[in-house]
């Protein structure tokens, strides 16, 4: 409900730029991401607009991203059990 902090909110930004700049420094990982965006978008230019889109993200984005699919009517409790090996 309430807006992250500004210290955490340039922890994700920083978070996001440094696992960016690592999944692309080598050509296996620039490869991997030019197809996985010409894959999923059709354009393979989103390698060079990525961290300006994320960048552009506020925090008011992420509390009503948070107020919409955080919702506790919006959740699902799973229980499982082991297959029953006596039979």
């Amino acid at each position: 409900n309430e807006l992250i902090s500004e210290r955490d909110y340039q922890k994700l930004q920083n978070q996001f730029e440094n696992q960016f700049v690592n999944s692309n420094s080598s050509v296996l990982g620039i490869a991997g991401s030019l197809a996985n965006y010409y894959m999923m978008f059709g354009n393979t230019d989103l390698i060079n607009k990525e961290i300006e889109i994320y960048r552009s993200i506020t925090r008011e984005d992420l509390q009503a991203v948070a107020n919409k699919y955080l919702n506790p009517n919006q959740r699902l409790i799973l229980e499982y059990l082991p297959e029953n090996t006596n039979e």
